[in-house]
């Protein structure tokens, strides 16, 4: 009776609060969701979609990679963040106004969590830790989130395309073969990936190039050049490469090219 009253108020509020990516359903996320917490987060689902059992394993799951994340970035406060997890994409669109399996914004993070779908722990969060560091272009900033996913989530990308046992180097590869990459000064200019039919390899392209920039360079350097990127100072970007690594992106590009075997084509 009680799920039945519950899914009663969500038709009600579902009118009011379809313009989700402005964010007005979150004032009404304690008559929506059921809550648990634990040190860093909060985790919210609709009651009855989740067993108290899972809900701890999840928050288990999500501490740990805080702590990896946060300590990738060196960072030196803690932040709490909300989970909010939705059984359909369908569900979670209605109510968030958000398409699209994960999103990741302020301190929060919203995804499809169902016995089929379930996004690695690392992906949104890595945004969310980095954004209070930074918010720099889509290149650095998608590139990273695969970057970190994949090397603490078991290769968490490369089971998301489907080729669990290779790299990500080596889909990329394979996907170049299919599609052209985008040259990355042109890369570096995108607010945001995901929005097109070769979004798999904008994201493989720049988390390869983020690979690439740590482990030619160092950690250091890479994180200095997080900090230093802006979406919008483009030609400051740029500059700021050439800065750092003594390079400019496009010097950058073919060295990675390089590297990565891109250059054989």
């Amino acid at each position: 009776m009680r799920k039945g009253i519950l899914v009663a108020v969500l038709l009600i509020l579902l009118p009011f609060i379809h313009y989700g990516q402005e964010r007005e359903w979150l004032l009404n996320k304690d008559s929506l969701f059921t809550s648990i917490a634990s040190e860093h987060f909060t985790l919210y689902s609709v009651k009855g979609h989740l067993s108290a059992e899972i809900r701890q394993e999840t928050l288990k799951e999500r501490e740990l990679a805080y702590r990896e994340i946060s300590y990738f970035f060196k960072m030196k406060v803690d932040l709490s963040i909300n989970i909010f997890l939705f059984g359909s994409e369908q569900l979670k669109y209605k109510i968030t106004g958000h398409k699209g399996l994960g999103w990741g914004f302020d301190n929060t993070i919203v995804e499809v969590f169902n016995d089929s779908i379930r996004l690695d722990p690392y992906h949104e969060l890595a945004h969310v830790l980095g954004y209070a560091i930074n918010q720099p272009p889509a290149l650095i900033d998608e590139g990273t989130a695969v970057y970190l996913s994949q090397l603490y989530g078991d290769k968490a990308f490369s089971r998301l395309t489907g080729y669990p046992a290779k790299s990500i180097n080596e889909i990329l590869l394979m996907l170049n073969e299919k599609k052209e990459l985008v040259k990355l000064p042109a890369l570096l200019l995108y607010d945001e990936i995901g929005q097109k039919r070769n979004s798999f390899l904008e994201y493989c392209q720049s988390a390869s190039f983020v690979e690439y920039l740590i482990t030619q360079f160092g950690e250091e350097k890479f994180l200095k050049l997080y900090r230093s990127l802006s979406n919008s100072n483009h030609v400051g970007n740029e500059m700021m490469f050439e800065l750092i690594y003594k390079k400019d992106i496009r010097e950058l590009e073919i060295d990675w090219k390089t590297q990565v075997g891109l250059d054989k084509e």
